[in-house]
């Protein structure tokens, strides 16, 4: 194992935090290339002088983010080959960019430091001290029972999801388990409706498994259930509680039409993405609650769970769920059997909502700002969407710049926001539009961010 120049004390971040950070930068900077493998946890815990239970949250984060990927009896392999975008090189390689600044709008990050590990540590080690090496035992391939049955009276109460244990499975991330479904389904026999602009990582996975892929429309409640009607599609994926890249939460009524239309169709596929981060109005209940025969329904806890586990869940009719027992029984599930186990503890003693209610206050004083940040700021040269939920936002910048020129001018200053144009089949919109993260950032990071890139877009001729 290479040396290592890090020292654990030098600042106040979480020493999990500052392994990761670590490790990133060397995969960024090209000194653990692509294919090479990290140390094992129990040789870096021993280099560095600390718990395997550190190594292992640094790991998991920088599997999360995608630098790494863990292969069983392997190890954890580098398999991060550099961003599309060109603009990331030049941040890197740029020394006229100013990297005392560098603030990163990256969509999904989230607050790390104020993560309960003392609190998720302590439940772990009672369940491994209580049940020696039970835990150990290969796991269920739909995931341990305990959690599934927590997470069926947890999704009940809070988005009506009717459900019993038995027809939710466990897996690591949405994207994997909308692969799950796409090798129940046959890709001849359905043709499959998704939101234009909408969440890609879905999109691109249905069209790798062969399936016909539509463009449906939006309207300002939702999927233009007209062009809908008009197209071939006999599956659509949507994500009600608030749509991809427009942000709009689903009205009743649209939800009401698209139970009317599942009713002479194949399914509907709600993706339920971060309805825990919901500020102001009340929920409206999941689709699934319409219909249970015939919603799929797919969530994540990941984005509270994040620097320790990377945990999702889906949801099946029984006529699918029947497909999953006949084409994969020898599943591998991909979540180790110890974080279900303490997370289903975790969530079962009621730590999980203290937490997610002291997020959820942190996060809206954070969107709160962020849109005092851009008001003042940028005022009228933006369009923002993203009200009451989640942890990013869009902003439609009203100028003759392309979304790259943004990109590339916000790097100058510093600063990195994100493209959109990947979420449509075909752009239409006038002005470019970039996204923006603000879950990892605090107040005054969030505001001194906005004004740089206002000053970067609007003051550079």
């Amino acid at each position: 194992m290479r040396e290592f120049s890090l020292n654990l004390l030098s600042n106040q971040k979480p020493l999990f935090f500052q392994i990761y950070s670590y490790f990133k930068d060397e995969i960024l900077q090209g000194q653990l290339e692509y294919g090479v493998f990290l140390p094992s946890i129990r040789s870096c815990a021993q280099s560095l002088k600390v718990s395997k239970n550190t190594i292992e949250s640094a790991y998991h984060l920088l599997v999360s983010e995608g630098y790494i990927c863990n292969i069983p009896k392997k190890g954890y392999k580098v398999v991060y080959q550099g961003d599309q975008n060109v603009y990331d090189n030049l941040f890197v390689s740029d020394n006229s960019y100013n990297k005392n600044i560098h603030l990163d709008f990256r969509y999904g990050n989230i607050e790390l430091a104020s993560f309960p590990f003392n609190q998720w540590n302590k439940v772990r080690n009672t369940f491994i001290s209580d049940n020696q090496s039970d835990y150990m035992v290969e796991g269920k391939s739909q995931g341990e029972y305990i959690l599934r049955k927590e997470l069926s009276r947890l999704l009940y109460e809070s988005r009506g999801v009717v459900s019993n244990p038995e027809q939710i499975i466990i897996g690591s991330t949405p994207q994997q388990l909308v692969s799950l479904l796409c090798q129940l389904l046959e890709a001849d026999k359905y043709i499959i409706g998704v939101e234009n602009p909408g969440y890609d990582g879905a999109r691109n996975t249905f069209l790798n498994h062969g399936f016909q892929v539509h463009a449906i429309p939006l309207t300002g409640d939702g999927v233009s259930i007209e062009e809908l009607e008009k197209s071939d599609a006999d599956v659509m994926y949507v994500s009600p509680s608030q749509q991809f890249m427009n942000k709009m939460a689903m009205s009743q009524e649209k939800r009401q039409q698209l139970i009317q239309w599942v009713f002479s169709n194949k399914y509907i596929i709600e993706d339920d993405y971060e309805w825990e981060f919901k500020y102001e109005d009340g929920y409206l209940p999941s689709i699934q609650s319409l219909n249970p025969e015939k919603v799929v329904y797919i969530g994540r806890i990941s984005k509270v769970l994040l620097p320790v586990s990377n945990l999702s869940y889906i949801v099946l009719p029984y006529d699918v769920l029947s497909l999953f027992y006949s084409k994969m029984p020898e599943y591998d599930q991909s979540v180790p059997r110890l974080d279900q186990l303490t997370f289903s503890q975790y969530l079962s003693d009621g730590y999980w909502y203290k937490y997610l209610q002291k997020m959820r206050k942190q996060y809206e004083e954070k969107r709160k700002v962020f849109f005092e940040a851009i008001s003042h700021n940028m005022g009228n040269l933006v369009e923002i969407e993203g009200k009451d939920i989640g942890l990013h936002t869009f902003l439609t910048v009203k100028t003759d710049k392309t979304e790259s020129e943004l990109i590339a001018l916000g790097l100058k200053k510093g600063v990195k926001v994100y493209g959109t144009s990947r979420y449509w089949f075909h752009t239409t919109g006038k002005y470019p539009t970039v996204l923006l993260g603000y879950g990892a950032l605090n107040c005054e990071q969030i505001y001194k961010g906005t004004k740089l890139l206002a000053e970067a877009w609007f003051e550079s001729g």
